[in-house]
């Protein structure tokens, strides 16, 4: 079991502004990131010190990849035991899976883990396919590593990477054969879009620049340049040309992604892209032009870019407007609740169970089917259906009716007031402030009198006096609140 939540009757709650910030930019705002931001004086001076994310000791969430012994196999390794039957690509990525899950509970670097989240939706690669899946763990780490250094690096380091090679084909792209298809997601989805003006022509001299990166697919899985399988001759992509004379072509293409970095065009898009994760479904027309210069200016770097997101007039004036996807709901619900995942047991771990969670409310962690990762448009997620799902999940969680192991939650009495007696609507407004992090909508407290079949003014003589129904109730309605579900 956790420790006390809040010793507090009335717990302290962030202003809207300092609220809204750690919100957009948290895995969720629970009591030890309110704490945080105090601490911080200013949720402007807590994001600052986030940027600086090594600086932010993260022991817990550092030791999870320990807990998927699959997690650390060699390529060869992986391959080797699924051929056996010893194991599954399936396997390797719902061990992945739940490694990200955790890992996004337990981080006490949200920036950098909110920015690893948007990376590897936009560089997608799925978890269980099977030509990706012995390298999928070591993008994940390479992506982590890049999350707040320069768009350019990461760009350079994820589109040749192993996982890419082998999700886009590019280990089947040589000078005899070649295969445009990581080519023309690079410059459709990865960088300048479809509106930048390129042609066929600039796909395919893309790709032929993409030539000699190879995997030994389906044997080792051992990555590799070949320079006899690189294409040679002048290329020319939109405004980018090179010679292109070497048989070795990685220079040229480390070229090619510096350019496509910095180019206007990839600016416009990824300042778009941004603004329709932490901003608005829609980002205003000077909200993609600010951001994008301020892009362009620092020549692709992350964290200034971030910098001019918050410092936005859109993004300040856009609280509570977000809706949670899926996968966010289940993460930030379980992280205000106090639950944290520890090393999983046996098939009933809490770990695994947030997936499962998350698959019910709509969103399969990893498994769009294409390089387009998921839309980064929350109305995808805001169907009835997905409603209903994420009202059950928040009473589920709220009374662990899943029985899930291998976790650490507070217990009754630490998540209530520590001083009693305590009325119903006190008992109400502690949890929507521990929960929500504002003050009760009355709203609220009606349908929970209401399911209850207690009025407001209802007396508990202790925290032993609410029973774990009562609890459960309370807490899954304050989450079920429009509020429980925006970020």
């Amino acid at each position: 079991m956790g420790t006390r939540m809040s010793a507090a009757t009335v717990p302290t709650v962030l202003s809207e502004s300092n609220r809204h910030v750690a919100s957009r930019f948290s895995m969720g705002v629970d009591a030890a990131v309110t704490k945080e931001v105090r601490a911080a004086g200013s949720a402007s001076a807590w994001f600052a010190k986030q940027l600086d994310h090594t600086r932010i000791a993260n022991t817990a969430a550092d030791a999870v990849a320990g807990w998927y012994p699959r997690l650390s196999h060699s390529p060869a390794t992986a391959w080797s035991k699924v051929r056996s039957g010893e194991s599954s690509a399936w396997e390797y990525g719902l061990d992945f899976v739940g490694y990200s899950m955790a890992q996004a509970i337990l981080s006490r670097r949200h920036v950098h883990e909110s920015m690893t989240s948007f990376w590897n939706n936009l560089l997608y690669v799925p978890a269980h396919e099977d030509r990706s899946f012995p390298w999928r763990f070591h993008y994940d780490r390479t992506v982590r590593a890049k999350a707040l250094t320069s768009y350019r690096e990461l760009l350079q380091a994820t589109i040749v990477h192993p996982a890419m090679s082998g999700w886009l084909t590019n280990y089947d792209n040589t000078r005899r054969g070649i295969n445009e298809n990581l080519g023309r997601e690079l410059l459709e989805l990865f960088t300048v879009g479809r509106t930048a003006g390129y042609d066929e022509d600039d796909v395919k001299d893309c790709a032929r620049l993409l030539t000699g990166y190879r995997v030994k697919m389906w044997d080792t899985f051992a990555a590799s340049y070949s320079t006899d399988d690189h294409w040679t001759g002048r290329v020319s992509i939109l405004d980018f040309t090179h010679a292109n004379s070497s048989s070795d072509g990685r220079p040229a293409v480390n070229a090619l992604l510096a350019h496509l970095a910095t180019h206007p065009a990839t600016a416009r898009r990824l300042a778009h892209r941004l603004g329709q994760r932490f901003v608005a479904e829609e980002p205003s027309a000077s909200f993609v032009k600010d951001v994008a210069a301020a892009y362009l200016r620092s020549g692709s770097d992350i964290k200034a870019t971030l910098r001019a997101v918050v410092k936005h007039p859109q993004f300040l004036a856009s609280r509570r407007s977000r809706l949670r996807t899926p996968v966010e709901d289940v993460v930030a619900t379980a992280r205000v609740l106090g639950m944290r995942p520890t090393r999983p047991s046996d098939d009933k771990a809490f770990s695994q169970h947030l997936v499962w969670m998350s698959n019910n409310e709509g969103q399969a962690p990893f498994r769009w089917p294409r390089p387009d990762g998921f839309p980064e448009t929350r109305v995808t997620y805001a169907s009835p259906a997905r409603m209903l799902r994420t009202w059950d999940v928040h009473y589920a969680l709220a009374g662990n009716w899943w029985g899930s192991s291998s976790l650490t939650r507070p217990t009754k009495a630490g998540s209530l007031p520590s001083r009693w007696p305590r009325t119903l609507r006190e008992i109400v407004e502690h949890q929507s402030r521990m929960l929500l992090g504002r003050s009760c909508d009355p709203a609220v407290l009606q349908a929970v009198c209401t399911m209850l079949g207690r009025p407001a003014t209802a007396t508990y003589a202790s925290a032993s006096a609410v029973s774990d129904w009562h609890l459960t109730v309370v807490r899954g309605t304050v989450l079920n609140a429009p509020e429980g579900l925006l970020r």
